[in-house]
């Protein structure tokens, strides 16, 4: 998975207000994962989302 695959993965997860709310993305470096992004807020807040290396996405 590319890291605008896990992005497209994650943003189709998310509810419209929530789409809404996001500005951007950033591709982050993580041990241990198999791609791992930096999804941005237009309040400047952020999360990470990554793929683990059992293919399952997390984020926090």
């Amino acid at each position: 998975m590319s890291a605008k695959e896990l992005f497209n993965y994650y943003y189709k997860l998310q509810s419209k207000e929530m789409r809404e709310d996001i500005e951007s993305y950033k591709k982050l470096a993580m041990k241990n994962k198999r791609v791992a992004i930096k999804v941005i807020f237009k309040n400047g807040q952020w999360l990470r989302v990554y793929q683990k290396l059992d293919g399952s996405v997390e984020w926090y």
